[in-house]
């Protein structure tokens, strides 16, 4: 099954391009922000896609320092100034039916901490996209710091880390630990904010992902003309089948040895 010609399945760079910069929303029009906020591996690029296809918002990484560098500098804002980069950013990539997504990682949340509870979470929809899974995914962030690939293009998005052994032990038990704690933080986040936000759980997401973009549709406010409702991507491999058939093994390994630690 492969998607339909009208589905573009986009790497996360070429959402910098200026082909999805937004006509100017009209004054009157109803907006809506909305800040996807998750954790490194939890299929956020894939929800991404879908929603870019769907026309609800552009949603990318905005705050990640490459994406917030080429985008500033196109639309003449200072990157430093989280407010005019934000007002240019509603400007530029808000979709006619007023969608505009942010996708946000707890680390650039944490480097504009005041200036984002105010002038973007405060007034945003938030919703939060977990992966039951954690041990699989703390796998697939191990694997991507050591291989430098972070998404289905396989080019290099980070330099390899030789400093770390394939299936090292210390560093998986770090990379889950980050997972657990940051989805602590979101949590509490989210609590502090007074604020229940969207949860999607990327199982779920991943099964029936036509269903979870009808369903983020429908918690906008956005009617069922005014987006379109994708075609599912198929799952592809992350990383090369070589890679891959490692990637499984080492799943089942570190669940393995993780069990036999819980009951020591």
């Amino acid at each position: 099954m492969t998607p339909d010609p009208g589905y573009e399945k986009t790497s996360e760079h070429a959402l910098d391009e200026t082909r999805f910069d937004q006509p100017a929303p009209a004054p009157a029009a109803a907006r809506r922000t909305y800040v996807i906020c998750t954790t490194p591996r939890s299929g956020s690029w894939l929800l991404c896609r879908q929603l870019v296809n769907a026309g609800i918002g552009v949603p990318s990484e905005y705050f990640n320092a490459v994406h917030l560098a080429v985008l500033s500098g196109r639309w003449g804002v200072d990157p430093r100034d989280t407010r005019a980069f934000l007002e240019a950013l509603r400007a530029h990539r808000t979709t006619p039916n007023g969608a505009c997504g942010i996708k946000l990682l707890w680390y650039q949340y944490a480097e504009r901490r005041a200036a984002l509870r105010t002038r973007l979470l405060a007034g945003a929809r938030l919703v939060y996209l977990y992966r039951d899974d954690v041990v699989a995914q703390a796998v697939s962030l191990h694997l991507s710091e050591i291989t430098g690939v972070w998404d289905f293009t396989g080019d290099l998005a980070t330099v390899p880390r030789t400093d770390i052994a394939w299936g090292d032990p210390a560093h998986l038990a770090e990379c889950e630990r980050a997972i657990r704690q940051q989805n602590r933080w979101w949590s509490e986040l989210f609590t502090s904010l007074r604020h229940e936000p969207l949860a999607i759980r990327y199982e779920n997401f991943v099964a029936d992902q036509p269903a979870g973009v009808r369903r983020l549709a429908e918690d906008l406010g956005i009617p069922p003309g005014a987006f379109r409702t994708p075609p599912p991507e198929p799952r592809e491999l992350s990383f090369p089948p070589e890679v891959e058939s490692r990637r499984r093994e080492l799943v089942e390994r570190w669940r393995s040895m993780r069990g036999a630690g819980e009951r020591s």
